[in-house]
């Protein structure tokens, strides 16, 4: 059949350049391969035009799925389901990663574009670097090629048809030639996640995976490395890259802090999500690496630590990638995408970049250089060297925490019972979990940043370290006493504690910059990202170990909204929020935007003054319901946070029928699941089914649900939603209300996995006067946080441009 409107071209070509993605990468890191085997320079030229053409084909890539969703391209899957005629130009980049594809595709792009720096500067570490990357490229990209040899799946490509997806082939829709004129709602788009409609997602996804991209080039320097017998030159060229890898990747992840804090309404920059912490992990072995690599470099020791750090922190990226796209976080995480059966592939991925460094290392061991040389306590290696373990230690400890999932569906959840004393679960509150195992090593993190610079390499005295301290210590203790004394922090141990030592990380590595060296550029690069990073742990410590929730209502309000951390607002209404009074003032709503004026004021000589403003928001999305994002008023010295928890007026607005509030869930025969007041019991199911008189095959299925809304005082009333699916295969709905609860029910679906039916409920409205709920967090001295990232990042990419001169050199 001939289909009328499809751009088929795109999909046509996009399929031909991934494939020879795929095999260009394959086949030029072969002949990398055998150039490092045999030095015959013709076989690395062959590899060479083999990745030139590599890299041509992924820009295709590119250049194709930019055409496909600015042109609303709608009959291929990953367009509709990512975008939408509505959705604003800019936040097309946001859809194009939005999806697990589309991100692949930016990782096998950043990629490309770093190793095309090889070849170009004609290094003499091409072969091997190129060797290994192209073989990781090889697997990255077979993620996107979407083909069933033998009945088997290999990859998710970006650029299948909906109509060939396999739960739509044979439905009546696709049989018609012109379906793209006759459904024009199809031809709308599904839209965009209104959490990622924001600055933010257009440039923290593709940083991020920069960041995870360039992290592969010290990996395969160290890898190809064994491969040459070349067992301690690869250090110094390759060091300059895990600095650019660990200052793009650290910017990565605190970019998406900034996004948490701006867009999000869990009230912070960071909540110890399952995915936040897969990408710090790497993060923290990638810092343990490049120390361990300066040891490596000044003194001949530490070198197979070197290779072994490396070869972690890969396998973390990797694993990072496992835990993020497997769907095994997706009870865990907001952030994780969903399961596209690529957990065979992913797996590989991961085994085989596990398998191959433990081989090769283990054969080449005997013969890697290494000292052994008794350290003492006070040369600058030897600190190094525990902090590197720390580290490592302490990301240990949060991959753990957050595998507990994955250990529990290859175990069980009851796998490890006879090795614990309780069942092995993910922690209740994350925050508080992580915090408390991450406190101790905060510090002792921040106490090493602090006197190492004052070390040097192979010093034995500890007279001339003492006296150039002294000093910063002093200055610290001056520093951090204020704080610690405002906020009360003395009832905190451990907070005093993180305040002082993060206070002279900061002041002793300045004071090491400017008085020891003298402010000479050529060294700071360490002394700037270790005081940013002192900055950054105080500006932490203070502003969440001291937030200050200041919204108090008087009255219950409901029962997922505590009355002591949000305040009920009528529009005009000016109520008492210590030290301010508030009222909101104004509505207008910009696009899918809703927007709330509310005004501080602040009394002044007895009359109200006008102290400040804050518009926080609402995303309104007909699939993906309402999106709260914060208003915030910065301070230099605090943030005072805003978000609504509740809008009535919004809530009216896209409920014509009066009920809102959706919630969605699953219930068996006998559960019970809370709904506003009621306890709501799945009591019975009634199956109906007609048959056609000649055939009697069935034709239509009716299924309703009893269910039993129960109140605290014993009051019952029944409602039966019932599911319907006539002879075309199309679900139905008849929706159930109880005018007396205030509640509608729907029976949405049907979960065949899981035996479970899925229900919908909505509440009944307020039909009284607008009002708002909102949560106002004080975060003191937050500016010392960012100002600390933005020195800490500079740094980083500091000592970069310093080791690249000294290489060059």
């Amino acid at each position: 059949m001939n289909y009328i409107g499809e751009a088929t071209w795109i999909g046509e070509a996009g399929r031909i350049f991934t494939s020879l993605a795929f095999v260009t990468a394959l086949v030029s890191a072969f002949f990398y391969y055998l150039t490092l085997k045999s030095q015959n320079i013709d076989y690395q030229k062959t590899g060479r035009i083999l990745f030139y053409l590599h890299t041509f084909s992924v820009v295709a890539i590119v250049a194709l799925m930019l055409v496909m969703l600015t042109g609303h391209y709608f009959e291929y899957d990953y367009a509709w389901k990512h975008t939408s005629r509505n959705l604003e130009t800019k936040y097309i980049f946001s859809a194009f990663w939005e999806g697990q594809e589309g991100s692949f595709i930016l990782w096998i792009f950043w990629h490309a574009m770093l190793f095309l720096i090889f070849p170009l500067a004609r290094h003499r570490f091409e072969a091997p670097v190129l060797m290994i990357g192209l073989l990781v490229q090889t697997f990255l990209i077979s993620m996107i090629l979407g083909i069933y040899p033998f009945g088997v799946k290999i990859g998710s490509s970006p650029f299948v048809l909906i109509r060939e997806l396999p739960e739509n082939i044979g439905l009546p829709w696709t049989k018609m030639e012109d379906y793209l004129q006759k459904l024009p709602g199809f031809m709308e788009g599904r839209g965009l996640n209104p959490l990622l409609q924001n600055y933010w997602m257009t440039i923290h996804p593709p940083t991020l995976f920069l960041g995870f991209a360039s992290t592969v080039i010290p990996f395969a320097f160290a890898l190809g490395s064994l491969i040459q017998r070349d067992y301690k030159g690869w250090l110094k060229p390759a060091l300059p890259w895990t600095y650019f890898a660990l200052g793009i990747l650290g910017a990565g992840i605190l970019m998406g802090g900034a996004w948490a804090y701006e867009s999000l309404s869990f009230g912070g920059f960071w909540a110890w999500d399952p995915v936040e912490n897969a990408s710090l992990v790497p993060w923290l072995t990638l810092a343990a690496s490049a120390h361990l690599m300066m040891i490596a470099i000044n003194k001949g020791t530490a070198l197979r630590t070197s290779y072994w750090m490396l070869f972690l922190t890969y396998f973390f990226i990797l694993y990072s990638t496992f835990l993020t796209r497997s769907g095994v976080l997706g009870d865990a995480s907001v952030h994780s995408f969903v399961d596209l059966g690529l957990n065979g592939q992913l797996l590989a991925l991961l085994f085989f970049f596990l398998l191959l460094p433990f081989l090769l290392f283990a054969f080449h061991y005997k013969w890697i250089p290494d000292k052994t040389e008794d350290e003492t306590l006070y040369s600058r290696e030897f600190w190094m060297f525990v902090g590197a373990l720390i580290l490592l230690v302490s990301g240990f400890q949060i991959i753990f925490s957050t595998s507990i999932p994955v250990i529990n569906k290859l175990i069980g959840p009851d796998g490890l019972v006879k090795l614990l004393p309780e069942k092995l679960a993910p922690p209740v509150d994350a925050i508080k979990h992580y915090n408390s195992f991450q406190l101790p090593f905060a510090i002792i993190i921040t106490l090493f940043m602090a006197f190492g610079q004052f070390l040097s390499y192979r010093q034995k005295k500890a007279n001339q370290f003492w006296k150039n301290i002294s000093l910063s210590i002093a200055v610290s203790v001056l520093l951090s006493l204020p704080f610690i004394l405002l906020f009360k922090m003395w009832k905190h141990p451990l907070y005093s504690l993180l305040t002082f030592t993060s206070a002279l990380a900061l002041v002793s590595n300045l004071d090491f910059w400017l008085r020891i060296v003298r402010g000479n550029w050529a060294v700071s690069g360490a002394s700037i990202a270790h005081a940013g990073f002192g900055l950054m742990m105080l500006g932490t410590v203070v502003s969440q170990a001291n937030q200050k929730i200041i919204t108090k209502n008087k009255t219950y309000i409901a029962e997922n909204i505590p009355a002591s951390e949000n305040i009920l607002m009528e529009k005009g209404d000016t109520l008492v929020m210590e030290p301010y009074l508030v009222t909101w003032s104004d509505t207008w709503q910009e696009n899918h935007r809703r927007y709330y004026k509310v005004d501080f004021l602040k009394e002044n000589d007895g009359q109200l003054a006008h102290a400040f403003t804050v518009v926080p928001h609402i995303q309104i999305n007909d699939r993906m319901g309402l999106v709260a994002e914060p208003g915030t008023k910065h301070y230099l010295h605090k943030d005072i946070y805003t978000f609504l928890s509740y809008a009535s007026d919004v809530q009216n607005r896209n409920s014509p029928d009066g009920f809102g509030d959706e919630m969605e869930f699953m219930m068996a025969r006998g559960d019970t699941f809370i709904v506003d007041r009621y306890f709501m019991v799945l009591d019975s199911i009634i199956a109906n089914t007609s048959r056609d008189p000649r055939t009697k095959e069935i034709k239509t299925i009716e299924i309703e649900a009893v269910l039993k809304l129960i109140s605290a005082t014993g009051n019952r009333y029944e409602v039966r939603p019932k599911y319907y699916l006539d002879e075309s295969n199309v679900v139905n709905h008849i929706d159930a209300v109880s005018e007396e609860a205030g509640i509608k029910v729907r029976f949405k679906d049907i979960n065949q996995e899981q035996n479970k039916l899925v229900f919908t409920t909505w509440k009944k409205l307020n039909d009284g006067p607008d009002f708002i709920i909102m949560k106002a967090i004080v975060f003191p001295a937050i500016n010392l946080l960012w100002t600390g990232i933005v020195m800490m990042t500079l740094g980083i990419f500091l000592s970069v441009y310093q080791r690249y001169k000294i290489q060059r050199r």
